[in-house]
């Protein structure tokens, strides 16, 4: 009893012949000779050709695969299996949901993958408080059982992981690799057994993930109870797995790069690459056993890094695969041949989502109510995919998970659609250590330690505690209740020590006859706050606060007399009562090229007379103090700017909100002012109104030139008379993990400055 699929081919033109009959072998004889009889040059039975395409992994020299694959296709191959490695299971994952090889080429020219390897979180969505104290740390490590946890990778591999959901999204709800538009599979490794596995059934976006997760720079991820890292470790190169799927004809693309000759190994990473290369390079070897053609790019020079040559990769894999050709189009012609084979089409992409059901991981940090309010949409319901996936970065961006799995299934019983969050919490998630460096002209060398507490005392409570050492010590203490999109309050403490080398309006006369120019002023600020925000979002808070402040401001190089040089020795104890504006929206911190920041705070100062030594004690005084700031993108490189403050002392001048004009310092306290050409506090006044317009050019990835112009108002402390300063300034910038370095010069209208720093302000 047999049954029977028969394709016949009569005068060029095909037709099938089903034969769906129950019958017994010696029945179906006749029926097979009368047939033959009639069409001689008939084929029976004849069975489809299948080829199988295995792409080997290998980093950033994985794009060669793409132009391989164009070159395939453009031969009229149809490609009924693809199967792959580490960056051959990303493209070949990508490349079985539907896209076409020229498509991968547009993405991956316009894909930052080394930035994308970096977890950036966009700054939009860092909470307020973090945009004002938390941007200033090099290093951070979370701390469990009184010991630190190392970070198992460069990267959590969040955004990668986002990225391959988004390009899969149309083939999110199959489970089934052999299932999608093109079937797939990839290997990858069992961390903790050693063993390689194949991955072919689950969520296609975590199983290309996890196969590509390169020791060292992208953290592996769990998959059934199992870390799975790079599949390259134990299988590089799966052409012996993807015979077995039933193919007729495998073609392999390998990007290895050969052992390196002893006169090479001249650096660590040269060392790690050949040690970790023993075992791929002996196993890829026998699986081309299994190839019957093989595309070799020339990938000499190259490493897993090499992100930015792109185009030269993609154009030596094009090649490499043209130099097999005529055998390509051998293999084209057999598959025409040969019975057709149909693969399903890709579904087309959707905007708009609609989720049924969402099920979240039990977790002891966030609730489900707290999960889902991370969505700018309400789920389960409607949502886009952009919204989606903004939730998603929402959630990992608040920094107390590691990575935030996910994945999409649909009820076949009554088509529901169904959303699974896991969340998966960093060791130590409440408890970081972090680290700071920085070195300007004024502060000189600084090291900044830091303590940061979740939930300490009340909870979606922060603690930070900064102590900086280094030539001048420093510290902050920060605690803050968010209470989302009810009002937040928080309490500051400060202790802000500097010496002030301050300008004289005219030189003091020694006695033996020698000038000073100027003097050097001891600035002590212990400054204790309470506040809260009473309307605050990502970009803005708007709140009230109270301080209290010691501050003394005096110099013990001459005694007596200050005052005749225009000059003023304070000591006091102030207490401020303060409305604040504070709004930050710029896309960055440093070499920001788009975006807005406000600083507007109105304040009413008393002086306590038993601890002050002026006249104004016992009085009250009023500041009106603005800073904004506006940038504009001109083109890809080129960024526009204005920067202007503003500011007016009413009633009395209380000292700590004077102003102080000049450096290049951005961690400046109180009305302290920056101002390109003048010293660091170089002039004083009771009044302030300055202007600087700039333009910052990128001339390189991380390089940047930034031209200014300056100009200031400053009303004299001393005797109220006016004062004018001007100036333009270059400066060169570079962008860094330990934050940017700086060189400035300014030349002004009394003279010219040299200003760097590097490191992240604090």
């Amino acid at each position: 009893m047999v049954f029977i699929d028969c394709l016949a081919t009569l005068s060029g033109s095909s037709f099938l012949i089903k034969c769906k009959t129950m019958m017994n072998r010696t029945r179906i004889l006749p029926i097979l000779l009368i047939l033959f009889h009639i069409f001689p040059g008939a084929i029976f039975c004849q069975q489809p050709f299948k080829v199988g395409v295995v792409l080997s992994g290998g980093g950033a020299k994985g794009y060669a695969h793409v132009g391989a694959l164009k070159i395939i296709e453009e031969a009229g191959i149809r490609i009924d299996y693809i199967a792959g490695a580490s960056m051959g299971a990303i493209i070949g994952g990508l490349y079985a949901s539907g896209w076409t090889a020229s498509e991968l080429d547009s993405i991956l020219r316009t894909m930052d993958m080394s930035a994308l390897l970096q977890d950036p979180i966009p700054r939009d969505i860092v909470p307020f408080f973090n945009k004002i104290y938390g941007e200033k740390y090099a290093l951070s490590l979370s701390v469990q059982d009184s010991k630190i946890n190392l970070p198992v990778a460069l990267s959590d591999g969040q955004m990668a992981f986002n990225l391959l959901s988004q390009l899969t999204a149309r083939v999110a709800y199959e489970r089934d690799f052999s299932k999608l538009p093109i079937p797939f599979f990839c290997t990858g490794t069992d961390v903790a057994s050693g063993e390689g596995v194949i991955l072919e059934h689950g969520s296609l976006p975590l199983a290309i993930r996890a196969s590509g997760s390169f020791p060292g720079l992208l953290a592996p991820v769990e998959i059934n109870n199992r870390l799975i890292a790079d599949g390259g470790i134990i299988n590089n190169f799966p052409a012996k797995e993807l015979k077995n799927k039933g193919v007729d004809l495998v073609i392999g693309v390998n990007v290895e790069s050969d052992l390196f000759e002893k006169q090479e190994l001249n650096s660590v990473e040269k060392i790690i690459m050949q040690i970790s290369s023993f075992q791929m390079t002996q196993k890829s070897a026998e699986q081309y056993l299994y190839c019957d053609l093989l595309i070799c790019p020339n990938i000499y020079g190259y490493g897993i890094t090499n992100f930015e040559a792109v185009d030269t990769l993609i154009n030596r894999g094009s090649h490499a695969a043209m130099t097999i050709w005529d055998q390509l189009q051998e293999v084209a012609e057999k598959q025409r041949q040969a019975a057709p084979v149909q693969h399903p089409s890709p579904a087309n992409f959707k905007e708009n989502w609609t989720i049924d059901t969402v099920v979240i991981a039990p977790n002891p940090v966030y609730t489900q109510a707290n999960i889902l309010r991370n969505f700018p949409a309400k789920i389960p319901g409607e949502i886009t995919s952009n919204e989606f996936f903004r939730g998603i970065v929402n959630l990992y961006g608040t920094g107390n998970f590691r990575f935030v799995d996910y994945h999409f299934e649909k009820n076949d019983d009554d088509d529901q659609q169904m959303l699974f969050i896991k969340p998966r919490l960093k060791p130590g998630y409440d408890r970081t250590f972090k680290v700071g460096l920085h070195y300007d002209d004024e502060y000189r060398s600084g090291l900044l330690l830091n303590a940061t507490l979740l939930n300490l005392g009340f909870k979606n409570s922060i603690t930070s505690i900064d102590l900086i050492l280094g030539d001048q010590f420093r510290y902050e203490f920060h605690y803050y209740i968010d209470r989302g999109t009810k009002p937040g309050f928080g309490i500051n403490s400060r202790l802000h020590l500097n010496d002030v080398n301050f300008g004289l309006q005219k030189d003091i006369v020694l006695p033996d006859s020698s000038k000073l120019g100027s003097l050097v002023f001891d600035l002590f600020d212990f400054s204790n706050e309470i506040y809260t925000h009473l309307v605050t979002s990502n970009d803005y808070a708007i709140g009230v606060g109270a301080e209290l402040k010691y501050y003394k401001f005096t110099t013990d190089q001459v005694s007596g007399g200050l005052e005749e040089l225009g000059l003023f020795n304070d000591r006091g104890m102030y207490l401020t009562g303060s409305l604040f504006y504070k709004h930050d929206d710029r896309d960055r911190r440093y070499f920001a090229t788009n975006g807005m920041q406000v600083n507007l705070q109105a304040r009413m100062i008393y002086e306590f007379p038993f601890w002050s030594n002026q006249e104004t004690s016992g009085k009250m005084g009023y500041n009106i103090d603005l800073f904004f700031q506006n940038l504009i993108p001109i083109t890809e490189r080129l960024t526009g700017g204005f920067r202007a403050n503003a500011g007016l002392n009413f009633n009395r001048q209380m000292a700590p909100y004077r102003y102080f004009l000049g450096g290049n310092n951005l961690n400046v306290i109180n009305n302290f002012k920056q101002f390109h050409g003048l010293r660091f506090a170089e002039k004083t006044g009771s009044d302030l109104a300055s202007a600087s317009i700039f333009g910052q050019y990128r001339i390189l990835k991380s390089h940047y030139v930034t031209l200014s112009a300056n100009a200031a108002y400053l009303k004299r402390s001393s005797d109220g008379e006016p004062e004018s300063f001007y100036s333009g300034s270059i400066g060169y910038g570079l962008d860094t993990p330990l934050g940017p370095i700086e060189v400035t010069y300014a030349r002004f209208n009394g003279g010219d400055s040299f200003y760097f720093n590097l490191g992240y302000w604090f």
